[in-house]
């Protein structure tokens, strides 16, 4: 079995659907229609050519989320904690439904850009890096929503929120993460996200410039 395919199996692909979307108005991200396909789409269509399975972290899915079949994962623990409270979700559902999984690779619905290598890229750190999670990095930034997580962090993690830890960076105090960095393509951040109904304009001109290769 290749690495590419054996990294398939190991890692199961979870889309962070939460948040209130407050700089869009208040409306699901995951709905806006981008270039003519909505965000959820295009995101779990990028995600699943690097995942054998993919599940959706979302507390109230709607239509377009039930339509693609996938497994919709509410967070277990109550009160709104955030996307952490979403990853542990996931975490905690591959341990009872997909217990040969290593990892949940975590992606952010309203980036539809993410690397086509990128479950690849991260788990070949995994080798080095049992314990760790694995976080992707961009320019000078790190994304917190983009990562390889062990399933075995799904205990400390849940350990964390019920303590009333909520930040990611606070997670990582005690859980230092391996971080990667991914380059620009064409000149397109990998890790840009539509926030704001501003950003909707440059996210169709990324994607002109990603269909010039």
């Amino acid at each position: 079995m290749s690495d590419a395919l054996s990294n398939q199996n190991l890692t199961v692909g979870c889309v962070l659907c939460g948040g209130k979307s407050r700089r869009m108005g208040g409306a699901d991200k995951a709905l806006l229609d981008l270039d003519g396909i909505p965000l959820l789409r295009q995101v779990t269509t990028r995600l699943q050519e690097q995942v054998e399975q993919i599940v959706l972290s979302v507390n109230e899915p709607g239509a377009l989320h039930e339509s693609l079949g996938l497994p919709l994962l509410a967070d277990e623990l109550t009160g709104h904690l955030g996307p952490l409270a979403g990853i542990h979700a996931a975490l905690s559902w591959v341990k009872k439904h997909s217990p040969d999984a290593r990892d949940v690779v975590t992606v952010a619905v309203d980036t539809p850009f993410f690397p086509m290598d990128m479950v690849e890229v991260l788990a070949s750190h995994r080798k080095a890096n049992a314990d760790c999670p694995v976080i992707c990095s961009s320019g000078e930034r790190d994304h917190f929503a983009f990562g390889l997580w062990p399933v075995a962090l799904a205990d400390p993690l849940k350990e964390y929120l019920l303590n009333g830890g909520r930040s990611i960076k606070g997670f990582f105090k005690d859980h230092p993460p391996v971080i990667v960095k991914f380059e620009a393509h064409n000149g397109v951040d990998p890790f840009f996200n539509i926030n704001t109904p501003e950003d909707v304009p440059i996210a169709l001109e990324h994607f002109a410039k990603l269909r010039v290769q």
